[in-house]
């Protein structure tokens, strides 16, 4: 039974979105590393925190446990921990002949700030709950509740991002859901082809731990920045590249056989071709890791159980032999 067309064609499917969502999330990443895109977010969020404060932000920015983080001077982090973000902002409520966890002359530090910031700080710190016992850890709480406002910022971005990036990869690849089903259903041979293609990327790494990287390599150009994927890997493979070269229609062949359609056939032929791309960019607009995960179940089912060689899930506990 698992030698079963349609499950095959379920993995070739699958695997074909995962291919696709990969390269969305890998020009996404792209784009969001080398336009600094955490950065701005991260700015915007930790100005909203500071009262909207444009003099008090620039001197936590400034401040050298937070401007260590950056990847060039002057340039403002990607990530800061609550950590750093709290010590920095004692140490600048204190002044520079005080300690940074002087609570007396943090207070008057306070109070030299303007009204609405004054009152959340000092709603903060006169906060009685006992997990947070210090200055400092209060402070981290209120900034931890502020990234996770700012991190919802940036996801609902990231996946405006998705979608647009979606949509262009499907329609600049033509990459038709109705067509590649067809292809894999009726063609043997390329099913078989591209479900060993997905056996293998089911067992490498996962998604996450292939997004590139920016680096600044010229300091004479510190905006310039070049995008490296880790351990050197492209996003697919040669013989990913292929797969999908067989399963995608290229636009000169389409065109060809819009063409040859007369009548009413040449509206339906486009409806179909406009309904395989929206099936498409929805499809991965879901990401790499959801089709990831998909792909290795019906790996599974294919398999019929755990591999030999493959690790017991330790989240299943031991077995009855154990």
């Amino acid at each position: 039974m698992f030698g079963l067309p349609i499950l095959e064609v379920a993995i070739g499917i699958s695997f074909v979105y995962l291919l696709l969502a990969l390269i969305c999330t890998t020009l996404n990443e792209t784009i969001a590393a080398m336009s600094r895109r955490r950065a701005g977010f991260l700015g915007k969020g930790i100005n909203s925190l500071l009262g909207n404060d444009p003099a008090l932000s620039n001197r936590l920015f400034g401040h050298p446990l937070v401007a260590q983080l950056a990847q060039k001077p002057g340039k403002k982090p990607s990530y800061l921990p609550a950590s750093k973000f709290a010590l920095a902002l004692m140490d600048i409520l204190t002044g520079p002949s005080k300690r940074a966890d002087d609570t007396e002359a943090l207070m008057v530090g306070i109070k030299s700030l303007s009204s609405p910031l004054q009152t959340v700080l000092s709603a903060v710190l006169s906060d009685s709950n006992q997990r947070e016992a210090t200055d400092q850890q209060k402070i981290e709480a209120w900034y931890n509740g502020g990234m996770d406002r700012v991190s919802g910022w940036y996801k609902r971005r990231t996946t405006l991002w998705i979608w647009i990036l979606a949509a262009i990869v499907t329609v600049s690849l033509n990459a038709d859901s109705i067509h590649i089903s067809t292809v894999l259903w009726t063609n043997q041979a390329v099913r078989s082809a591209v479900v060993e293609s997905a056996k293998a990327r089911a067992q490498s790494e996962r998604p996450e731990d292939l997004l590139p990287v920016a680096v600044h390599n010229d300091p004479k150009a510190p905006k310039k920045a070049t995008a490296v994927l880790p351990h050197g890997n492209a996003v697919l493979t040669k013989e990913e590249q292929a797969e999908l070269g067989q399963l995608l229609t290229c636009w000169s062949d389409e065109l060809k056989q819009w063409k040859q359609q007369e009548g009413w056939k040449s509206v339906t032929f486009v409806i179909s071709l406009l309904v395989g791309w929206f099936v498409t960019i929805i499809t991965i607009s879901l990401g790499a890791p959801f089709w990831f995960d998909t792909l290795n179940r019906f790996m599974n089912i294919r398999a019929a159980g755990r591999a030999p060689d493959e690790p017991r899930d330790k989240s299943s506990g031991p077995g009855p032999n154990a």
